[in-house]
């Protein structure tokens, strides 16, 4: 769909969407960067805090059961017991040593609440020895996941522990018991974690989202993940745990790795969408302020249009209006005081308008009627009149009845054409005169013509212009009729609100140029008789009727010719039509 610049309800919404969008795009990139790099130094630095704190833990875990296991070697005051025991053929003393060091293995667990299982170990003969709890039947060392081996001591773990009622997850160690007169590593010291210690310190609420945690040994595979399905078991992780870096971004996860100094690692895998959730979720949120600020920008934008767009087409309105030549329509105001001033600078120029078209209207009609008043008075009637009237005393005198008879009609004629009674009388006056007009052109023509009437008798009270009828029936006279003896027919009737006069003749006809040339003014020039043609018919509709009086000639070569007039009606009546 092409936009169309030109429209200023267009470039309205244009502009305001401009506003709107560059500042709220400014902001946004700034803050998409600003907040890209708080985001993920805040969410790193906390994860590796967190990541370090689990680290610590598990380190001070580990240390401490190091701890305990030397009070229980051969450093030790249990370990030293042990090895009497091991040593010693007294049975009594062997009770008294056994019951001594339950006694303190029991009093190491009570000081330690932290630790689980406690016990020796006898590979060689998988026997147990001492123990703090019940284990499990075929317990073996080596069936145990190394974690580190550090100094002789071996952690292991995650696994499950060794108490026989139990399947919680724990860590545990192993450390050898050097015995005198007894080979080595055939005596190990076994320790483990409190049952609730792991869920402790692998807490994935730490992070406040999900999180993976992997324990890789020393060879760098995963010794523990509680994600078996994406980190399962064995897999070698040794390009995390050999990495430089701390961070490490991966197959769609982020890696945070704490290195021990026993020679294990611990790393969090974090889904990269978990990552980013908060920073997806400010996203989101900046994009449907964005999209409300847009709709309400667009909201505003109409609104505006809407008050500019009002007032521009009252004053469309009014133009119309003023194109439709109605110069009295009332103004109506905008509420706008710029556009009301407008419309009232507008309406004055309108109403002036209309006072100089009125005004030219009335020079032209004065004109008009001026022309016509100058047609007829180019003659003297009193001189005319004073002439004629001594021809016919002469003619009476003489006993010239004819000559009498004929001047006694001209005279009429004269004086209907030539009299200052007024513009417009009655349709009988006017038919009154043109009888005689015509009984004056039957003497002269021989009586070689015949008139017909068909005027309704209703009509005859109907005020017309007067002179009128006669330029039409002279022009059939003059131009109708040939050598030969015609017919001219003079039909008046009433139908739709108007007067339809019509004249036809029965002669030679004429052409389109012809007919042309006879309702021109210069043809006028040519005229003889009394007559003053067409155009001054033309001129008394135009000037009384305006543009609802019509005139029309149609005429044929042979056939001869009609000419209708229509004018309104001064009076209606249903009997008219």
């Amino acid at each position: 769909m092409k936009i169309d610049w030109s429209s200023l309800k267009t470039r309205l919404v244009a502009t305001l969407l401009m506003s709107t969008i560059i500042p709220l795009l400014l902001l946004g990139v700034v803050s998409f960067l600003a907040l890209q790099t708080i985001f993920h130094e805040k969410i790193e630095s906390g994860i590796q805090n967190t990541l370090s704190q689990t680290r610590v833990s598990l380190e001070n875990t580990l240390s401490n059961m190091e701890y305990v296991s030397l009070q229980l070697s051969q450093e030790g005051t249990v370990g030293q017991s042990l090895s009497i025991l091991l040593s010693s053929q007294s049975i009594f003393e062997q009770l008294q040593l056994t019951t001594e060091i339950q006694k303190n293995m029991n009093l190491v667990n009570f000081t330690n609440p932290y630790l689980g299982v406690m016990l020796y170990f006898f590979p060689g003969e998988g026997k147990v020895m001492f123990q703090n709890r019940e284990i499990r039947d075929g317990f073996s060392i080596k069936s145990l996941p190394l974690l580190s081996s550090v100094k002789g001591e071996s952690f292991f773990g995650p696994h499950q522990t060794a108490y026989k009622y139990s399947s919680n997850t724990v860590f545990s160690l192993a450390r050898p018991v050097n015995v005198p007169g007894i080979e080595q590593e055939t005596i190990y010291v076994y320790i483990e974690t409190n049952l609730l210690l792991f869920e402790k310190i692998l807490n994935k609420h730490h992070f406040g989202m999900n999180a993976s945690h992997i324990l890789l040994n020393q060879s760098g595979k995963i010794a523990y993940s509680d994600d078996q399905v994406q980190f399962p078991s064995g897999a070698d992780f040794s390009f995390i745990k050999n990495s430089d870096v701390n961070v490490a971004e991966e197959k769609g996860f982020y890696f945070f790795k704490e290195v021990s100094d026993q020679g294990w690692s611990i790393v969090v895998a974090i889904d990269k969408r978990d990552f980013e959730k908060e920073f997806n979720t400010w996203l989101l949120r900046y994009g449907g302020i964005s999209l409300v600020c847009l709709a309400l920008s667009i909201a505003l934008a109409l609104l505006v249009w809407r008050t500019v767009y009002r007032p521009i087409r009252s004053i469309l309105r009014e133009i119309r209006s003023l194109a439709g030549s109605k110069f009295d329509s009332k103004l109506n105001k905008t509420n706008v005081r710029e556009f009301d001033s407008v419309l009232f600078e507008f309406d004055l120029m309108r109403t002036r308008i209309g006072e100089l078209f009125a005004e030219i209207e009335q020079n032209e009609r004065m004109k008009a009627q001026l022309e016509v008043e100058k047609l007829l008075h180019q003659i003297n009637p009193h001189f005319i009149h004073n002439t004629l009237n001594t021809i016919q005393w002469i003619a009476r005198m003489n006993g010239q009845d004819d000559i009498d008879r004929l001047v006694s009609i001209f005279t009429r004629v004269l004086h209907y054409n030539l009299g200052k009674e007024g513009s417009v009388v009655k349709l009988r006056d006017e038919l009154e005169a043109l009888k005689d007009y015509v009984a004056l052109q039957r003497i002269r023509y021989d009586y070689q013509f015949d008139v017909r009437y068909d005027v309704v008798e209703t009509l005859l009270d109907q005020t017309i212009p007067r002179f009128i009828l006669q330029p039409i029936v002279e022009n059939a006279l003059y131009h109708g009729l040939g050598d030969e003896e015609g017919v001219i027919e003079v039909r008046i009737a009433a139908h739709g609100g108007y007067m339809n006069i019509e004249v036809k003749d029965n002669g030679a006809g004429m052409t389109e140029e012809e007919v042309s040339r006879l309702l021109s003014y210069e043809s006028e020039r040519k005229k003889s008789g009394l007559g003053i043609g067409l155009s001054y018919v033309l001129r008394i509709i135009k000037v009384h009727y305006a543009d609802n009086g019509r005139f029309q000639v149609e005429s044929r070569i042979g056939h001869g010719t009609t000419m209708t007039m229509n004018i309104p009606l001064t009076q209606r009546r249903g009997t008219l039509e």
